[in-house]
């Protein structure tokens, strides 16, 4: 081998390895977080800004399942990654809107004892 085919063979097996490294797999794990996520924010029936966030995390989604498709994983990976956190949120808000309404249900429920009390010492 000559010195110019030595290069040659070095600059190829450098490209090489080098494609294989920045190879990138299909982000199926950050799809399927996503996915499980949302269906887990679904199932508290979200209202108000839970239900807001939980649209966006379908829309992130959306555009992640698109983005892999056309074979850009790591756009669809960052994607996944922001549905998961949207579907977190809108779990989140969700949880905090039905522990206010058990809240105000019990200090509703808590007047009216009182009340009842009031009454029935009075007599």
């Amino acid at each position: 081998m000559t010195l110019s085919t030595l290069k040659i063979h070095t600059v190829f097996l450098f490209l090489l390895v080098s494609t294989t490294v920045w190879a990138v797999e299909p982000p199926v794990t950050e799809l399927s977080a996503a996915q499980t996520a949302i269906v887990q924010a679904e199932r508290l029936s979200p209202r108000g800004t839970a239900a807001q966030s939980l649209e966006a995390a379908r829309s992130q989604l959306a555009s992640a399942q698109a983005l892999s498709e056309k074979r850009k994983y790591r756009d669809a990976a960052d994607r996944a990654r922001r549905a998961t956190v949207m579907a977190e949120l809108a779990k989140a808000q969700a949880e905090l809107a039905n522990a206010r309404l058990s809240v105000d249900e019990k200090s509703a429920r808590n007047a009216d004892l009182r009340r009842q009390l009031l009454i029935n010492t009075e007599r």
